[in-house]
């Protein structure tokens, strides 16, 4: 006799082959959701709210490829596709205004009896969804800067796209700070985005986010190329010699806004992302040399004196130019600012304030400025 064996008779084989067929429809493979649940908003059907949505809502106007769950594109729940639900989208992800309703922020099926359509709704319920894919085509950049205690200062955040064939339709990002050393200001549209159909920027707890459609209905993207995206405006509240570091966060925002580039019609991918830094340090008046808060003829002439005779604590101050050095060039550039109509000295010269330029010179001690 077989380690098992089976009973010959006909009530045994019937009951056998029920046995087989009950395993058989147990062991068949089971949809993790139904074929008409989904989370409203989710027009990209992989299982996140986020920009890459609303930039896809935005292809009523050009058709760049299938919608796989119509309801799911029905933001405002109105039973129409349409503009209007991009804009509530819009208005959730970027103002914080009211989210989409039910099935939100869960699967579901459609409370609303409408004419829409689920019929391919990619998620499936159950699982985490992934994160969007790295996309090193795109690098998202906080340039270095440098203040004064006290001093306002400006900072960009820049976006480098390289050579690959990457094309650019949105993107946004979230910039945090360490308040005790920071104070936030404001922001406003860099130099290369002042132009576009949607900037908005949102002040949160240590940070601010902002987002950026270049065009509505697609027909601006931005490629090969550096793109200044936005300048920050902070306080600087540090001591001389600290550093403070600027870094690109997904965490502010309710709902979060998290560093993303769109490319035309979505998904999103994640940039690489380079952090910045504020370094603290001395503030002075550039070319005002002798300290008595004026630029006259004396201190072109002290600056020659001292040029070859003695040794300056803040050698920023004697660079007039700017051009990283102190030589002869620099009481030459003074003399022609006071007497023949020559460009002023660079910042800081009208007020105080600290080097925006990285060089070799220093400044330990100035005690003309506050």
């Amino acid at each position: 006799m077989g380690f098992c064996s089976l009973n010959n008779s006909p009530h045994s084989i019937r009951r056998f082959l029920f046995s087989v067929m009950i395993l058989s429809f147990l062991m068949l493979p089971i949809p993790l959701g139904a074929q008409d649940d989904f989370i409203r908003g989710d027009c990209l059907g992989d299982g996140e709210i986020q920009f890459g949505d609303l930039i896809y809502m935005l292809c009523i106007f050009c058709d760049p490829g299938p919608t796989y769950c119509v309801d799911a594109c029905d933001a405002d729940d109105d039973g129409i596709y349409d503009l209007p639900d991009a804009v509530y989208l819009l208005n959730y992800l970027f103002n914080s205004d009211v989210p989409p309703s039910a099935p939100f922020p869960g699967c579901g099926p459609d409370p609303t009896a409408d004419s829409l359509a689920c019929s391919n709704y990619q998620y499936d319920c159950q699982t985490t969804p992934s994160l969007p894919p790295l996309e090193p085509a795109f690098t998202m950049r906080i340039p270095e800067g440098f203040g004064a205690p006290g001093e306002s200062i400006s900072i960009d955040v820049v976006l480098e796209i390289d050579d690959s064939g990457n094309t650019m339709a949105a993107c946004s990002f979230g910039v945090s700070h360490d308040s005790s050393a920071l104070s936030f200001i404001g922001a406003e549209a860099g130099l290369d985005v002042e132009d576009v159909d949607y900037w908005s920027t949102q002040v949160h707890d240590g940070g601010w986010t902002t987002g950026i459609i270049l065009s509505i209905i697609g027909q601006v993207l931005y490629s090969e190329g550096d793109y200044q995206l936005a300048t920050a405006q902070y306080q600087v509240l540090g001591d001389v010699g600290e550093v403070t570091t600027l870094d690109f966060v997904d965490t502010l925002g309710e709902p979060t806004i998290e560093t993303r580039i769109v490319p035309q019609w979505g998904p999103e991918v994640i940039p690489l992302t380079v952090a910045g830094s504020v370094t603290v340090t001395t503030a002075f008046r550039r070319a005002d040399l002798n300290g008595d808060d004026v630029v006259d003829i004396g201190d072109p002439v002290w600056d020659l004196i001292c040029l070859f005779s003695c040794f300056p604590s803040c050698l920023d101050a004697h660079d007039a130019n700017d051009d990283g050095s102190w030589d002869i060039a620099d009481p030459i550039y003074v003399l022609a600012y006071l007497f023949v109509g020559g460009d002023p000295p660079l910042p800081p010269f009208f007020e105080c304030g600290a080097d925006p330029t990285t060089d070799a010179l220093d400044c330990e001690i100035y005690n003309s400025c506050p």
